[in-house]
């Protein structure tokens, strides 16, 4: 033991050099330490805005549907916030829990990677892929590159978020949200509505095969009139939909909700 005051009198007879295995674990808990602060899941606040978000990647392309829903919505007094062509990204997707909808309408591409009853559902982002970007995400298949034509050798692949990204990568929770995929393929199986549910969602609205723009835009606004003013249930909302405009004529594809006990709510705005 060193006393105060005389250790100028002490001389160590041996020089410590830490061995290998030293270096080593502390190496180890110096990596640890890293991808814990990079990776551990921090606490997400809420903000409660208790109104509808709508995502739009088409806007600039045809933007009927969301003005004539905005116009609606403000005319019932509910609050609408509008996420439109780029603002439309990974780290958009990866927030959107956060920011406490009731609804929340996506009118994306949707998409799968094959022609099987087990390939989950992607949505597209207006995002431009790099093959360096979001590289954790993408070794774990929560993100891919997706391209819209497959047959157009013009088009620039863009990020798509799966199942797996909602579910492992998503911040927050939904707090009994509704989502309305107005899109292609959304319950072609019920993996991303299934992920949506987990991650805190109350219900889980989409179509079960492809679907044209103009069919689903006017499916969707019928939807939305019939759960805010008619004040019915979703299983109500989405039969009267069905009755009205019918299967989409090309692809034959139906509107859908999940989970079957869904069925009876009813949107609280």
């Amino acid at each position: 033991m060193l006393r105060r005051g005389r250790a100028k009198s002490v001389k160590a007879k041996h020089k410590y050099k830490p061995s290998r295995t030293v270096y080593a674990i502390t190496l180890t808990l110096l990596c640890i330490a890293v991808l814990v602060y990079f990776f551990w899941p921090r606490p997400e606040y809420v903000s409660v805005k208790s109104g509808v978000a709508i995502v739009d990647s088409f806007y600039s392309l045809d933007p009927s549907f969301t003005d004539e829903a905005v116009a609606f919505l403000e005319s019932k007094g509910i609050p609408v916030d509008v996420y439109k062509d780029s603002e439309v990204t990974v780290e958009f997707y990866r927030r959107l829990p956060t920011y406490g909808y009731t609804l929340i309408i996506l009118r994306v591409h949707a998409g799968i990677l094959e022609r099987d009853p087990t390939s989950p559902t992607f949505l597209f982002t207006k995002e431009p892929y790099e093959t360096g970007k979001y590289v954790m995400e993408q070794l774990t298949e929560q993100v891919m590159s997706g391209v819209i034509d497959p047959d157009n050798p013009s088009e620039k692949p863009v990020f798509t978020v799966g199942p797996l990204f909602v579910s492992m990568s998503m911040k927050g929770r939904f707090n009994g949200s509704v989502i309305v995929l107005s899109s292609c393929l959304g319950l072609y199986n019920t993996q991303l509505a299934e992920a949506f549910i987990h991650k805190g969602a109350k219900a889980f609205i989409s179509w079960d095969e492809k679907v044209s723009l103009q069919h689903t835009d006017r499916a969707c606004m019928l939807l939305l009139k019939a759960l805010i003013e008619d004040r019915v249930t979703i299983e109500e909302a989405v039969e009267k939909v069905m009755e009205t405009v019918g299967p989409d004529q090309s692809y034959h594809s139906t509107l859908k909700y999940y989970p079957k006990e869904a069925g009876s709510l009813k949107l609280g705005l």
